[in-house]
């Protein structure tokens, strides 16, 4: 039988049979092909660039995330730092006499100048570098956190020696004791308004534009408002013994939780009044 020439177009015997193809489930699928909307509020609170492409509003958790965290960390650094500077005024007397009631009032406004204006320059300067670190802006850090070092120094400094004179002047009254929580309130909330206007100031130039800094300033305000009345009506209750109505009270757990509500209030107050914001400028570049 004569040679048949191989076809070798021919598909071999041996060849493997190709693979049928792998469907993904239908419950797969239909995830892949569902859109993703765009949002402007990031629940997972990432710490990169403030805006998300096509959103025009900052993360609102991200905003809170930094504010609470500086104002936190501002909070318990002054009161860490303040117990060691605690009566670091004395009252002048002369040798063989007491102080005079000026000298003692004199020693108590320095004395809660040299407190608030530690806290209001923790504040301004935590909140001014958290400002500028949602935006990753290490320029903007700087120069928000040294002017709100400043401002906070300046504001709760200046705001005691203003008050505390005056408000002395009541605090040994009889017709006063029965108003002693208001007065309280308002004396130590003209102080935290004050701390809490710089620190808000800060915040709203660490993120960038003037129109952050005005309502951050007034959110501050507002929290610092807040925060003391909300310190005296506490305190009333839970540290009974404590002088609480005094500009710094007995205590050393009730000037932490001083400190605390101080910080959780303006922080507060801050992001509530810059989260809504929208980017309307040009963002700078991060910078290394």
């Amino acid at each position: 039988m004569p040679d048949t020439p191989l076809d070798e177009s021919a598909v071999p015997l041996d060849r493997a049979p190709e693979p049928e193809p792998v469907h993904a489930p239908e419950a797969v699928a239909a995830a892949a092909a569902a859109p993703v909307v765009p949002s402007a509020v990031d629940l997972h609170v990432k710490l990169g660039p403030l805006q998300d492409p096509g959103v025009s509003r900052p993360r609102a958790a991200q905003v809170w995330a930094w504010a609470l965290a500086g104002g936190g960390l501002a909070g318990l650094g002054s009161w860490l730092v303040g117990e060691y500077l605690l009566d670091w005024f004395v009252p002048e007397a002369h040798l063989g006499e007491a102080a005079s009631a000026e000298a003692v009032t004199t020693a108590l406004a320095h004395n809660t100048a040299a407190a608030f204006g530690l806290l209001g320059g923790l504040m301004g300067f935590s909140l001014g570098v958290a400002g500028a670190l949602i935006r990753q802006s290490s320029r903007a850090a700087a120069a928000a956190g040294l002017a709100g070092l400043v401002l906070g120094i300046a504001a709760g400094a200046a705001a005691s020696l203003a008050v505390v004179p005056t408000y002395a002047k009541y605090l040994d009254r009889a017709e006063a004791q029965a108003h002693a929580i208001l007065y309280a309130s308002l004396a130590l909330g003209v102080v935290w308004a004050a701390i809490g206007a710089a620190g808000g100031v800060a915040f709203g130039v660490g993120m960038g534009g003037w129109k952050r800094a005005a309502l951050g300033m007034l959110g501050g305000l507002l929290g610092g408002l807040l925060g003391a009345a909300a310190f005296e009506l506490l305190a009333t209750v839970a540290f009974p013994l404590s002088g609480a109505t005094r500009p710094i009270s007995d205590s050393r757990e009730s000037r932490l939780v001083a400190r605390a509500l101080a910080a959780l209030f303006i922080s507060a107050g801050v992001a509530l009044f810059v989260v809504p914001t929208r980017f309307e400028e040009e963002h700078e570049p991060a910078s290394a």
